[in-house]
This record gives structure tokens, sequence and C-alpha cells, in this order.
């Protein structure tokens, strides 16, 4: 089986590490993957895994669907994953002028509807990744026939418990003694407000913990955030707030960190690595992930999808200063939330569950 995903950008997303984790899984088990795509800071941990990437041109689509062609043609694809809107509607394109099966995965609810509409008609399959998200492609008017909710799938190799956190702060410039929050997402306007909010309970944490810290870090424009930043460290007269750009190997900053704050994706990989986790994100505020909320957790994505109240910095302040004077308690939630990972996201059951699907529609 030969399959071909298609995205818009290798960025630092949680879409494209997604689609990262489960490529490399599907190639353990036989099926050759290729990525088209633009080109992105991601690529070269795709070439790394041994991953085909078939880079499109800018411009038009109707370029982009002929270059695809030959790219289907050539590489004998007989199967399309899909999984942005700019990529929904080419793929829609392509699946009917080759006759091949279309696999389409929703990742949240930012996509524009028209081109999801025009993908579910022609997909085989609508893969969801929450219980939340499943729902609002119900109200979108997807058949319930068509949906699929497979969670995103986590590498418990690479992101894994590690004991070696003093190593990892002398190696990304951190301080040894420090009480450090790790927020982790993108700069970008839909979740801006939620890195503003961070800053800000950071300022009211460091005010009286000289020890602490926030290291914020993501892909998009940090302008604002730095500036922010530079206010709130001037106020307190040290260095509390650091703002620094996307990582390849996110995982060595989750190890440095006393708490993550997070949604979606990053909840789950810093769980994956035992570290206690903050849920907020766009939909909202979910608070500190324990086993009696875990359920909730999961169906909201850890609020990119749904979430428990409206986000504030006062709750943030609470959560963030709870987890740092019970070190004890953070780290049996650490705990805690990496088993359910394992047991519950792990990349080999996620991708067995795709493959599945695969299987299903195979032409």
């Amino acid at each position: 089986m030969r399959v071909l995903m298609l995205v818009s950008q290798l960025n630092f997303g949680g879409t494209e590490k997604y689609i990262l984790s489960i490529s490399r899984s599907l190639l353990t088990h036989g099926v050759r993957v290729g990525v088209a795509s633009k080109k992105g800071p991601l690529a070269g941990s795709f070439i790394k895994a041994g991953i085909a990437l078939h880079y499109l041109p800018t411009g038009t689509n109707f370029n982009k669907q002929s270059l695809l062609s030959s790219i289907i043609a050539k590489g004998s694809y007989d199967l399309i994953h899909a999984h942005d809107s700019r990529s929904f509607a080419l793929a829609a394109t392509l699946t009917r002028q080759y006759n091949i099966p279309l696999i389409v995965t929703v990742h949240g609810t930012y996509h524009h509807r028209a081109a999801l509409l025009a993908a579910a008609r022609t997909s085989k399959r609508v893969i969801s990744v929450s219980p939340k998200l499943t729902r609002w492609l119900l109200n979108h008017k997807i058949p319930a026939n068509k949906i699929q909710m497979i969670p995103n799938g986590i590498d418990v190799i690479t992101y894994r418990t590690a004991s070696n956190k003093n190593h990892w702060r002398t190696a990304l410039r951190l301080p040894q003694a420090a009480q450090i929050l790790l927020y982790a997402g993108r700069f970008s306007p839909d979740k801006y407000p939620i890195a503003r909010n961070v800053v800000l309970a950071a300022e009211r944490i460091a005010k009286y913990n000289h020890q602490f810290i926030a290291v914020l870090i993501g892909p998009g424009s940090r302008t604002n955030l730095v500036q922010l930043a530079a206010n709130v460290n001037r106020r307190l007269g040290r260095t509390a707030i650091i703002i620094r750009p996307p990582m390849s190997n996110i995982q060595h900053a989750y190890y440095t960190a006393d708490v993550v704050v997070g949604t979606g994706r990053v909840a789950l990989e810093a769980m994956a690595c035992a570290k206690p986790v903050v849920a907020v994100g766009v939909a909202g505020y979910c608070g500190i992930v324990h086993p009696g909320n875990m359920n909730k957790m999961i169906q909201c994505h850890f609020g990119d999808h749904g979430a428990f109240t409206p986000t504030t910095a006062n709750k943030l302040t609470a959560d963030i200063n709870s987890l740092l004077s019970n070190p004890i308690r953070a780290r049996e939630l650490g705990i805690i939330g990496s088993l359910t990972v394992k047991q519950r996201f792990s990349i080999n059951n996620v991708s067995s569950r795709i493959l599945n699907v695969y299987k299903s529609h195979y032409t």
C-alpha cells in the first residue's frame, strides 16, 4: 500500500507532528508513505525518518493539482490522506480524477466549512481526533456513518520520562535551581490570548517566587509577546519571562519543566514525559489534569475543542502555584499522565487503527 499525505506546509505544528508520528509508525507496518507539502522547518525530520517528500509550489491550486497528478502517477500512490483545509479541496479533485480512496483527518474546529464539506462528500472516512470534535462535525452536517474517532498518537519512545532535568536545563541555558513553567503552542492570533494570559499569570507568581521563571516556546509572530515579556521583566527587575522560537525536539524543553501549560497534542506530549499539565486552549480553560477529570479532558482535547470555563490569568496563577507548592502531588500527576498516554494514546495503537481504516477502503 502506498499512501500520500497532504498538508499545506511542514511547520512546527500539532498537525504536522501528528503526520510525522503516524507516517513513521506506518512505515514499520510496511506502508509506503509520501508527504506532499510546501517546504517548512519540520522537513528535515521527515527526511531523517525515511519518508518521501514531494514539495509543492506556492501559487494557484491549478499548478498544485498538475504537480500532484504527476506525483501520484509516478509514485503509484493508491490512497490519499488529507489533513488541513487547503489540502481538502485539492484532495477532493485528485480522488475523483484518479478514482482512489480519500481519507480526511480533521484536527480542529478552524477548518473552512466549504473545503471540509467538499472533502467529506468524496472521502471514504473522516477521522476526528476527539469526541467533542466529532460532535462539531455532526453539527456541520458531516454524515455520521463517515466519521470515525481516532485520537492523536504519541510516540512514547520519543516522549518519555527523563531523569536528567539538569542536563537539559544546561543544554537550553536555563537555571538549574529555578522552578520552571513551560508553555508550548502557536503564537498565532487564535492562541496569542493564551500566551498573554500565561505571561500575566507568570508575573504574579514571579513577584513572590524569586526562583520562578516562565519559558514560552512556539511558532508564529513573537513581536507582541516579546514586548509584553520585556515590560514584565522590567517591572520585576529580573528576567522571569523567556520567549523562544519553536524547537524540533520540544521534548527536551518538557524535560526542563516543573509544570507545563498546553492544549491538545502538547498536553499529551508533556504527560508522556511525566510532567503535570495545566490544560488551556482556544476553547477555554480546563485546569490541572488529574484522574478525576481525565475523561472530560480527553473529550474536549485538553481545551482545544471544548472547555470547562473561560481562561483568566487568575485561574492560571492559582493552578500553577498549586502544583509548584506541592511537588509530591505534581510528580504523582506526572506519573498518572504518563501511564494514561501509554495506555490510551500510544502511536502504535493509533496507527494500527488508521491502517485498518486504510485497508477497509484500499483498492
